[in-house]
Parts: structure tokens; sequence; C-alpha cells
């Protein structure tokens, strides 16, 4: 018991003689020289050169801080180019060959235009926004009035205002259109002559809104309506509108106010299939009415590969005359499909059955195919072939072969909705 507590005494004094040569040779040490000991607290020089040094800086940084500011309260520059709008320019070409006499808007007392070929129409077309608010579209042409004679004409011109100034929203969507445009009658009326499927516009269609269909000057409001289903689309069209000069307006259509309607349904399959349909309505008093539907099938069938799709539609026509020139009442009826065989090639056919609204108790009927090699977006070529049957002496019987060259050039254009890219 004793001995353990006298070697416990021991152990720390072992333990500390390793330390005690060391700590012998720190004593036996002679001390530094005064000149080399640097107290703990002591802080380096600042020579002149260093504050001149700080100084150049802070001026630097208060002359790149008013810069910014001054940059920052500066308007954005803009260049000449801003203001302009987009141009694209559209020109359409046609060669024909037929059997036997062919006339102006299919009338005999006007020039024949058959067996030859012609730069039909070129386009200008001018877009750009103008506020906020609003944008503006004016498209300008100049087409072959009848052979080696050329006019030029304000198609369109119209601003679209997306929202009122004085709301932050326009209700149910609403975007007016004032001006002069293609009132949204049936599906093709609203589509320019170089974006069609087709190398005309159908008969039917010609026989009460004439041979380009309608272009009014007005007013017209799209909204969408309450759609029944989530895969669904409604929307409305009401225009207030110039009668024009379109066959169903009778003589004196310039000198009346036109109404319009037009309410179109929209449903996604959601397996590349889509289905429109739609309903119009126009009127000019009691005297002139024409009402219509219109439908559009499209397929693109994701298994069969990118490059396929077919679509499918038509339009009827119908119109009430109280004119002594024109027929009491006249229907009309176009048909029309198109394949797509890969990128860029397609082959479509057409149908017209119509009763001349111009020529009370005469019928035609006309059959048509044509093929459609659309390289890009800017060059399309077609061929045609159209045959004629009808109770007017000057069509029945008629054959045609047609050669159609679209070309574009300038701002991108947008693709007709009947091309699959």
């Amino acid at each position: 018991m004793h001995i353990e507590t006298r070697y416990r005494s021991v152990f720390p004094f072992l333990l500390t003689l390793p330390l005690l040569p060391a700590s012998a040779s720190a004593q036996d040490a002679p001390p530094a020289p005064a000149a080399q000991q640097k107290p703990a607290d002591a802080k380096p020089a600042v020579t002149q050169s260093d504050l001149e040094d700080l100084r150049s800086r802070i001026d630097e940084l208060e002359d790149e801080l008013a810069r910014v500011k001054r940059d920052a309260t500066k308007p954005p520059t803009q260049t000449l180019g801003a203001f302009n709008p987009a141009i694209t320019a559209f020109g359409n070409f046609l060669g024909r060959s037929d059997d036997r006499a062919v006339y102006l808007d299919d009338n005999p007392a006007n020039p024949r235009v058959g067996d030859r070929m012609a730069l039909r129409e070129m386009e200008l077309d001018f877009r750009a926004p103008i506020d906020p608010w609003a944008d503006g579209v004016m498209i300008l042409s100049v087409s072959e009035d009848e052979p080696g004679v050329y006019g030029a004409d304000v198609e369109e011109g119209y601003v679209t205002l997306k929202k009122l100034p004085f709301s932050d929203s326009a209700p149910a969507g609403l975007k007016l259109q004032v001006g002069r445009f293609r009132p949204g009658f049936g599906r093709l009326n609203t589509i320019h002559l170089h974006d069609l499927p087709q190398s005309s516009y159908p008969r039917a269609l010609q026989n009460v809104l004439g041979p380009e269909g309608m272009i009014s000057d007005g007013v017209s409001g799209r909204f969408f309506l309450p759609k029944p289903g989530p895969n669904d689309s409604l929307e409305g069209t009401l225009a207030f509108l110039d009668a024009s000069s379109a066959p169903v307006a009778g003589s004196n259509g310039n000198q009346d106010i036109a109404a319009l309607a037009h309410v179109s349904w929209y449903h996604d399959y959601t397996d590349g299939r889509d289905l429109e349909l739609g309903a119009s309505g126009w009127t000019s008093g009691a005297q002139h009415q024409l009402c219509g539907l219109d439908w559009t099938y499209r397929w693109k069938p994701y298994v069969a590969g990118e490059w396929k799709s077919f679509l499918i539609g038509g339009e009827v026509f119908h119109a009430e005359e109280q004119d002594s020139a024109l027929a009491g009442h006249a229907t009309s009826v176009d048909i029309w499909a198109q394949h797509q065989l890969d990128q860029n090639l397609y082959v479509g056919a057409r149908f017209d059955w119509l009763e001349e609204l111009q020529v009370p108790g005469a019928q035609t009927r006309t059959l048509g195919a044509f093929v459609t090699y659309y390289t890009t977006e800017f060059l399309r070529f077609r061929v045609g072939v159209e045959h004629t049957s009808s109770s007017l002496a000057w069509l029945d019987s008629l054959d045609s072969l047609f050669l159609e060259v679209n070309f574009i050039y300038g701002s991108h254009p947008a693709e007709p909705y009947w091309v699959n890219r």
C-alpha cells in the first residue's frame, strides 16, 4: 500500500525528464538583437504612393457608378429598323390549257382567259405592332384584271385591337378588327389565293361570294364562348360590314350595311385527329340572306410516320334572294380532300355542285384533281386537271389543265393550315 503511493508520486517527475534538455537549451540561447524583435501588434507603414493609388481607385469607382446611373435613366436606343413592319411578297403564276374557250369570271361577255400563262397576282403584306393594344396589317394586291391589264388594290388593311385601352385584359379574349378584310364566312373565304390547297377558290364559293371571295369594309369582333369539354374550343364572330360587291349582295350591295355571324367549334381527339365545324349567317336586310355550314377533319397518324396526313372538308351555302336579277334561292356545295404522301408531296381532289345564283335555273358541276410539291414555305408547285359539266353552254364539257407556281420572299410567312411540316 505504501509502496504504491510512493511510485505514484514518482511518475509525474519521470514524465518531465524528456523536456528538461529542451528547456535548458532555450534558456541558454542568447537573446535576439533588438532590431530583429517585432512587437506582436506592429502594422505595416502606409506610404504616400499607396494613398495616391487608393484615391485613384475611388475616383474610378465613382465615375463607373455615375455612368451606370446615367445609362439606367436613358431611354433604350432604337434603330430605324425597329419602326419598319415585317414585309412579305407573294407571287402567284398560273398557266392553263383548255379544250374550249374560257372567259373571265365565266362570263361570255368578258375577255377570254384560256390557253395562256400569266402572273395572276402579286401581294405585298405589311405587318407591325402599333402599340401594346393593337397590331396593324396592310395587304396590297396587284392582279391581272383582264389579259395583259393589271390593277392595284388594297385587298386588306385593318387594325386588330387585342385589348381595349381602358381595360387591362380583353373580355372573353375579344379581338376587334377595324378596316378592310376578308370576313370569316365559311372555311376558305379568309384564305388568300396563294395559300389555297387548290389552284382556285371552289366554284360553290365563287357562286355566292365572288370569284376571289368576299372582301368587305367594316368592324368585326372575335371572342371565345364557353367550351363544352376540356378538348374543345368554341369561338364566335360578329361583324357589321359594307355589303360589298359579292353576288349575294345584288346590284346595290355597296349601298347597304350587312351583318355577319359565325360560330366555330374545334375538337381535339388527342391521338392525331381533330374536327372543326362552323356555321355562318349573313344578311343585308330582308332582300339578301346567306347561310352556310363548313367542316374540316384532319388526321395525322403517328404510327405511319411524321410526314403523313389526311384532310377532308367541305362547305354548304344557301342563298335566299328577293332580287329580280338573281335566283330566288340557290344552294352550293364543295367537298375536297388531300393526302400527304411524304414530307413535300400532296395529292388532292375537289368536287363542286351549285345552282347558279346569277343564272336562275342553271346548274354546274366540277370535278378536279391536284398534285402539290411543297419545297419550303417559300416555294410551291402544283399541277391540276378539272372537268366541268353545266347547263350553261360555255361551261359544259370543259376540260382544263393547270400549272401553278407560288413564290414568297421577305419575312417568314405563316404556313397554310393544310400543310404538315
